[in-house]
């Protein structure tokens, strides 16, 4: 099985981070989790971001080289934290962890979209498309549908404001 066209990361990236799980280098189908199964942390972790990703209004999948790489970075986390709670270790299974009773899954979905939110702006300056902003909504009409000129509800006016033109006599 091989990664999805829209998945980010890889399964080398996560095997670097991951070694006691392995057989010699590598995820395989004797390994806890296998190859496919670490393939599917990576496809489903990125099908989430592409998800968060679209909800903010960018183009699926991200394409500019350092924007995938930095979405590559949170796909390759959450799989290891996967590969981790696989072998019942790492931050979910500590006591405190445990105690809490909160789910893996839940935990990463927060804070992929924490991240999501934290670099929407960064991800776009440094050229991932991005094809509808939140703000895309908000607009002004100055005439309606028969062409007649149309005034805001409320005027400046009417909340003291007072304009003087400057370029006026």
């Amino acid at each position: 099985m091989a990664l999805n066209a829209n998945s980010y990361g890889s399964v080398a990236e996560v095997q670097a981070l991951t070694g006691r799980y392995l057989i010699s280098g590598a995820y395989t189908t004797a390994t806890r989790p296998t190859l496919a199964q670490v393939e599917k942390f990576i496809d489903n972790a990125s099908a989430t971001l592409n998800v968060m990703l679209a909800g903010v209004g960018f183009a699926i999948p991200i394409t500019d080289s350092d924007a995938a790489a930095a979405c590559g970075q949170i796909v390759v986390e959450v799989a290891v934290d996967l590969c981790h709670a696989a072998n019942s270790t790492g931050r979910f299974y500590t006591d405190r962890a445990l105690e809490r009773g909160e789910s893996p899954m839940r935990v990463l979905r927060m804070e992929m979209q924490q991240w999501v939110e934290d670099n929407a702006a960064g991800l776009e300056l440094i050229g991932a498309a991005r094809t509808y902003s939140a703000l895309s909504g908000i607009a002004y009409r100055d005439t309606d549908e028969s062409g007649n000129e149309t005034f805001p509800i409320r005027q400046r006016s009417e909340f003291g404001n007072v304009f003087i033109d400057w370029d006026g006599g």
